[in-house]
């Protein structure tokens, strides 16, 4: 390749006349492939690939020019389009209503994983907002990619927002690989969008209220084959049937009320009463719960007496037996005004044999 182009360095750069041409050798013909300023061996082995390579730069006829391009080692006849590769898709996840309180743990998680984040606001704060419901411009300020928020004077929309981040997902070349519910009241949403994103990593769609529904809740915990506190739905306003379910449960009070859709122990009532009982249960039919939406009924249950536990675990088929425990809080809880309330909990060790059991 070098001896190449050193010859064709030597070659005079200057475009001859049609008698220089009679006259001069033929191992000096000079053509259009070489018009321009000289140059020296150095300069054209930088610049390799405007070299014509070969004895001579005419055709086997003797007439047609015949130029050449170098593709890589390669000497080509036609000179051919490079190939651009398809651009590296950047993996990302979608934070589904997030709190500026529970941000900063999840945006460590998803840098040191290389995770682009694109933060969902179902309900925006558009000027004034709060660390549970922050506006967009302070979840860009602590790290998050990007935001989507409904238009204003439009409510949430799954479908509008799936929509709007599919699109992102094909214009910035993203791919999505799951969606965290950051909130109790987004988790139903966050199987919904799951799915209507192409995700294979999100709860069966079919028990998708069953986890924010106690109701339901209870119903698919039974139909698995355990033990649940006996219960009855009750939608009286003004909770006269609370007395019937009582004796049709045969329960004894203390007894439970509780919203369907709450968190935390909010709207749980122990009632030791069936005035007290009658109260709450009239109360939750006509209230807001504390989600924010109707509650349609009112949770009647049995008052189970001992220690109370939380178990978190995670649900997948690559995990022995589909379900692994990650770990177990025991719970301290004290009446205080007819409600019982957290004071401390205890982490648990969930392999002991105590607890495994």
């Amino acid at each position: 390749m070098n001896a190449e182009i050193e010859n064709v360095s030597t070659i005079s750069l200057n475009r001859p006349d049609d008698d220089q041409v009679e006259t001069n050798d033929m191992e000096n013909i000079e053509h259009e492939a070489l018009v321009g300023a000289e140059m020296s061996v150095k300069d054209a082995r930088k610049s390799a690939t405007i070299a014509t390579l070969g004895d001579t730069p005419f055709s086997s006829g003797g007439e047609e020019l015949e130029h050449h391009a170098i593709v890589a080692t390669e000497i080509v006849s036609d000179p051919v389009e490079p190939h651009h590769p398809d651009a590296i898709q950047v993996n990302a996840v979608v934070l589904l209503d997030p709190r500026l309180t529970d941000c900063p743990e999840v945006l460590e998680a998803t840098k040191r994983r290389g995770l682009i984040t694109l933060a969902v606001i179902p309900k925006p704060k558009r000027i004034t907002g709060s660390e549970f419901y922050p506006t967009a411009e302070a979840l860009l300020e602590i790290g998050v990619h990007q935001v989507y928020e409904p238009p204003i004077g439009q409510n949430f929309d799954i479908t509008e927002c799936a929509n709007h981040l599919q699109t992102v997902e094909q214009q910035q070349n993203l791919r999505f690989l799951g969606v965290i519910p950051l909130r109790e009241a987004a988790v139903d949403y966050s199987d919904i969008l799951a799915a209507m994103l192409g995700l294979h990593v999100h709860n069966d769609l079919g028990l998708c209220s069953a986890r924010r529904d106690k109701g339901l809740m209870k119903t698919a915990v039974a139909n698995a084959g355990l033990r649940v506190a006996k219960f009855a739905r009750l939608t009286a306003q003004d909770g006269s049937d609370v007395p019937n379910a009582i004796k049709s449960l045969e329960l004894d009070f203390p007894v439970v009320v509780k919203t369907p859709r709450g968190m935390s122990t909010m709207d749980v009532y122990i009632c030791g009463s069936m005035e007290e009982a009658v109260r709450r249960s009239g109360e939750i039919v006509r209230s807001v719960g504390p989600d924010g939406k109707k509650a349609n009924y009112s949770l009647l249950e049995e008052f189970l007496v001992g220690n109370e536990f939380a178990v978190n675990l995670i649900a997948s088929p690559t995990t022995p037996r589909g379900v692994q425990v990650t770990d177990i809080w025991e719970y301290n809880k004290k009446s205080t005004d007819g409600t019982m309330v957290n004071t401390w909990q205890t982490m648990v060790d969930p392999h002991s044999d105590t607890y495994a059991a």
